[in-house]
C-alpha cells in the first residue's frame, strides 16, 4: 500500500453518532438512534448531522443557524459535555469517545425538551427578565435621542469578557445546582447581571442586586465550576459571580441574606481555626429556628449513623494558623486598599 493510499484511509473514516431521539407526539420515552456515515476529516459535528438529516433520516431534529459559532442555537450534549455543534470537530470527538468510533449526541440539560435534540429556552428569558439583563439607562428619557451615552475604555474593561456570552445556554446544561433545584436563578443569568451592574449607565444596580441575594440566587452557587470549564467563549464565569457576592457584602453588609451570613462564618471559622466548624455552620447562617425545622431529622441520621463533626471545643486550630492569620490580614489590607482607590475613582 503506498503512503498517499494510507494516508487517504486515515483521512476519512465511518463514524457511527448515537443521537437522542424524542418525539412527545409518539414516544413515551426518548431513547437513542444510531446513524453510521462516512465523513473525511475537518468535518464538524453540526455538518454531520445536516448530512443524516438531508441523506438519512429527515425527522431528526436540532436547532442551528450561523455555523460559525455567533448565535449559540446548535448547543447541544456531544460525549457527554455541552458544546457548540458548528465548532466542534468530529475527529475531536472520536479521540474522546467512550466506545471506538461512536460519538453521542444528546440535548442540553436542565431545560425542557420539546423534540430530539431542541430544548425550550422560555424558562431561561423568564429568569433573564426576572433579573432585568438588559441597561436600564441612567440618562432622562427626554434627552433620549439627542446624544450618545459613552463610557470609557476603563469602564468597558470592567465588563468586557462579560459580553462575549451567545447565550448558547452550555453553562446552564452543566450546572449541577440546577439539576437539583430547577428554581435556581442560572449562570448566565448572574452573568448578564453582573454585566448590566458593572455598565456604569446602568441605573438599577441596587433594585437588580436585590433580587440576586434572594433565594434561589447568587449564594447557592456551590462553585463546582463547571459553567465555567465548559464555557464555549471562555468567559470567566466564577469571576463575575464572585464580583455579585463581593458587590452584595460590600452594599448591603454580611447580615443581609443567609448566604452573606454563610460566607462571614466560613471566612470567621478559617481565620481563627484553619478550617470549618460544621456544628455550628448551619445555626450561625440561618437561625436557630430554621435549622432545629430543617436539619434536626437529618442530624439524627447522622447520629445514628456516627456520621455528626465534632463539637466546637473539640475542633483545634491547624497547624500553621499564624501564617494563615498574617496571610488573610494582608490580604484583607489589600482588598481595602482597592476598594479606597475605587471610591477615589
Amino acid at each position: 500500500m503506498s503512503d498517499s493510499t494510507i494516508q487517504h484511509h486515515e483521512e476519512s473514516r465511518d463514524v457511527t453518532f448515537r443521537v437522542h431521539r424524542f418525539n412527545p407526539q409518539v414516544d413515551s420515552k426518548p431513547y437513542f438512534d444510531d446513524y453510521t456515515i462516512k465523513l473525511e476529516k475537518g468535518i464538524t459535528v453540526l455538518r454531520a448531522l445536516n448530512y443524516i438529516k438531508e441523506h438519512v433520516d429527515s425527522t431528526l431534529t436540532f436547532r442551528a443557524f450561523c455555523q460559525a459559532g455567533i448565535c449559540g442555537s446548535c448547543s447541544m450534549r456531544i460525549n457527554r459535555i455541552s458544546k457548540l455543534a458548528c465548532t466542534t470537530q468530529v475527529w475531536d470527538e472520536l479521540d474522546k469517545a467512550r466506545e471506538p468510533g461512536v460519538i453521542t449526541i444528546e440535548p442540553l440539560r436542565n431545560l425542557p425538551l420539546i423534540k430530539d435534540l431542541v430544548v425550550e429556552m422560555d424558562p431561561l428569558v423568564g429568569k433573564m427578565k426576572q433579573h432585568s439583563n438588559w441597561v436600564d439607562s441612567k440618562m432622562p428619557e427626554e434627552q433620549w435621542g439627542q446624544k450618545e451615552f459613552l463610557i470609557s475604555e476603563e469602564e468597558f474593561s470592567a465588563y468586557d469578557k462579560a459580553t462575549d456570552c451567545i447565550l448558547c445556554a452550555s453553562c446552564v446544561s452543566e450546572c449541577t445546582i440546577l439539576r437539583a433545584n430547577k428554581e435556581y436563578v442560572s449562570p448566565v443569568v448572574l452573568l448578564k447581571s453582573y454585566r448590566m451592574n458593572a455598565d456604569t449607565r446602568d441605573g438599577i444596580h441596587e433594585q437588580r442586586l436585590a433580587g440576586l441575594v434572594k433565594d434561589h440566587g447568587v449564594w447557592d452557587c456551590t462553585h463546582c465550576y463547571r459553567c465555567q470549564e465548559t464555557c464555549v467563549k471562555n468567559i470567566p464565569i466564577m469571576d463575575a459571580i464572585h464580583g455579585i457576592r463581593e458587590d452584595a457584602i460590600e452594599r448591603r453588609g454580611t447580615k443581609d441574606t443567609s448566604g452573606a451570613r454563610h460566607a462571614e462564618a466560613f471566612m470567621d471559622d478559617i481565620e481563627k481555626k484553619g478550617k470549618l466548624v460544621e456544628a455550628t455552620l448551619p445555626i450561625r447562617t440561618n437561625g436557630i429556628a430554621w435549622t432545629l425545622k430543617n436539619l434536626l431529622p437529618m442530624a439524627f441520621k447522622m447520629i445514628l449513623k456516627r456520621r455528626t463533626p465534632p463539637p466546637p471545643p473539640l475542633v483545634k486550630a491547624s497547624k500553621g494558623i499564624q501564617s494563615l492569620r498574617k496571610e488573610m490580614k494582608e490580604m484583607a489590607s489589600h482588598v481595602a486598599k482597592d476598594h479606597q482607590k475605587k471610591s477615589g475613582e
